[in-house]
């Protein structure tokens, strides 16, 4: 049926297949296959495997990024753990510094009132006994004084002086127990 042209001939729509043009066709057929494969094939297999390489490559740059992210996130995150230990320690120790300053300075001034009140203390008795002598010398001097016109003559004055510093020392003394 195929090689019957014969048949051609009966019928003019009928499909005549020629085997010279089969084994053209399939020379045909197989020159554009090596062709392509030689010229297109190739090129466009090392262009695939390139384009693959280079995902493959920015993939593992990408993954080795993501590692390196993550590491440097854990030194900041360990770098700010530490800062913020030094911080605490550094406000610890400024604290203890101020309250030892604080203390040290609470030390001085109760140093200097105790001081202070001492001298205090110092001067008045040092005033009350100079005012004490004063007014032992103007009562002795009063006392002769009233004496010499009781008596309307003069005593000495020293002996007198004398009798009466004596009788004030011993009048003190009793002052001083009561």
């Amino acid at each position: 049926m195929l090689f019957a042209p014969l048949a051609a001939e009966e019928n003019p729509f009928a499909l005549v297949v020629d085997p010279y043009w089969i084994l053209v066709s399939i020379i045909q057929f197989l020159v554009l296959y090596w062709l392509l494969r030689r010229f297109l094939w190739g090129p466009v297999t090392r262009t695939l495997d390139d384009r693959a390489r280079r995902i493959r490559e920015g993939l593992d740059l990408a993954e080795a990024s993501k590692r390196e992210r993550e590491r440097i996130k854990e030194e900041v995150a360990e770098l700010l753990a530490r800062a913020r230990r030094e911080a605490g320690a550094i406000a610890e120790r400024t604290t203890k510094a101020a309250e030892a300053a604080a203390a040290d300075i609470r030390t001085q001034a109760k140093a200097e009132a105790d001081r202070i009140r001492e001298k205090g203390r110092t001067d008045a008795q040092q005033l009350h006994d100079q005012a004490l002598a004063q007014l032992r010398s103007e009562v002795a001097a009063m006392a002769v004084l009233a004496a010499s016109r009781i008596l309307g003559r003069e005593i000495n004055a020293d002996q007198h002086r004398a009798l009466i510093e004596r009788s004030l020392d011993e009048a003190g003394g009793e002052l001083k127990q009561n």
